[in-house]
């Protein structure tokens, strides 16, 4: 291969990483289900998580979800009378989100031109400690990007440094749910690790606030986007996109037909189940969707969590599959698959998929199977 044709491949390569990126904003939780060793219940605050998401999405965003330990994650603070938060509270596609969050070990910074960390109590711990998400945080903002935090979130940020241990955001200005709002007295507080504005600040940063509280205070400095508390949710989000609208210009950026994105969602199917990716999986699945099959005359239903559980990270099976037909008709859409298990069978795939915020899901499997000779054994 000559010099030029390397050269040519890289660059197609590293821009196809930035136009993946300038679409996909990575939000940081915490697993944290009691307020130290305590069992006074610690949350992340849901009204903090999707009032920016709901704002991120409708721009055209992707938000994806991280813990340190992956998995579901508390949420509370939750106001059922809000129209917004009941709407995602009975979202059961979101929600899926939340109890399947992703572990820092299996993200791509390069993948993502902003980072957000959401806050509630659970918020204090164990995220800023985690030099995996330093690390993350770093290089999405080495790369142009974004760093948000808001309200408890800020603390997440605490221990931020560049890479030569020097504090990423010295001398620029943060803000944070301030201690002096904190009930110094209440046993949840005497189990916070640090105070929150005492940490930004020894680590060089400046924190500041509102006095009022409950004002949407908020700071944009440099590439640094932080709240003070719930209030400012809005406003965070909106100067989030704000800067990357700036930073991230793609006018050559190739937009994929449904066609295209309904082919990569089959794929996610048929080699997260062949190569032992769950998480491919629930990417493709709408989360109450089922499997639907007639085994000696009886009609067979599996739930796609069950199938997802049967799927091993990792394990991978001699499973060959390919896409035989696709069928879109606005927001909805029908195709075919066929899948060989060489020795055993050949399944025949039939799927509904539906267009919903922007993305294809699989919402409907039917499928039937006819048996293969054992070559092995002839």
């Amino acid at each position: 291969m000559n010099k030029t044709l390397v050269l040519l491949l890289l660059f197609l390569y590293i821009h196809q990483i930035d136009i993946l990126a300038q679409n996909k904003i990575l939000f940081v939780t915490s697993n944290q289900d009691f307020y130290g060793n305590t069992k006074i219940a610690a949350a992340n605050h849901f009204e903090e998580i999707i009032v920016p998401y709901d704002i991120f999405i409708k721009a055209g965003y992707t938000v994806e979800f991280i813990s340190p330990k992956g998995g579901a994650i508390p949420v509370g603070y939750i106001n059922t009378s809000d129209t917004l938060q009941k709407k995602y509270l009975y979202d059961n596609w979101f929600m899926d989100k939340l109890e399947h969050t992703l572990k820092p070990t299996e993200i791509f910074s390069e993948n993502y031109s902003a980072i957000f960390y959401s806050g509630g109590g659970a918020a204090m711990y164990g995220v800023a400690e985690d030099t995996i998400i330093q690390k993350i945080a770093r290089n999405i903002y080495n790369r142009n990007g974004v760093i948000s935090t808001i309200c408890h979130g800020t603390a997440g940020i605490a221990y931020l440094k560049d890479e030569n241990k020097k504090s990423l955001y010295a001398g620029r200005k943060i803000t944070g749910y301030p201690d002096e709002f904190e009930n110094r007295n209440a046993e949840y507080y005497k189990t916070f690790p640090f105070a929150m504005d005492k940490a930004i600040k020894k680590n060089d940063g400046n924190f500041v606030y509102s006095n009022k509280g409950g004002d949407a205070f908020y700071i944009v400095d440099g590439r640094f986007v932080t709240g003070q508390d719930p209030s400012s949710a809005s406003k965070v989000a909106n100067e989030v996109i704000a800067i990357l609208k700036t930073n991230f210009k793609a006018p050559n950026a190739v937009v994929k037909s449904d066609r295209e994105q309904i082919t990569e969602v089959l794929l996610d199917y048929i080699e997260g189940t062949a190569n032992g990716q769950p998480e491919r999986l629930r990417r493709a699945f709408y989360p109450n969707f089922n499997l639907y099959t007639v085994a000696k005359d009886t009609l067979w239903i599996r739930s796609g969590e069950q199938y997802i559980s049967n799927i091993k990270a990792g394990e991978k099976s001699n499973r060959i599959g390919s896409i035989v037909s696709i069928d879109v008709e606005k927001d909805a859409a029908i195709a075919k698959a066929e899948i060989v298990v060489p020795n055993w069978r050949r399944f025949t795939d039939y799927f509904l998929l539906l267009k919903y915020e922007g993305f294809w899901k699989i919402v409907h499997k039917s499928y039937s199977w006819s048996e293969l000779p054992n070559v092995e054994k002839i």
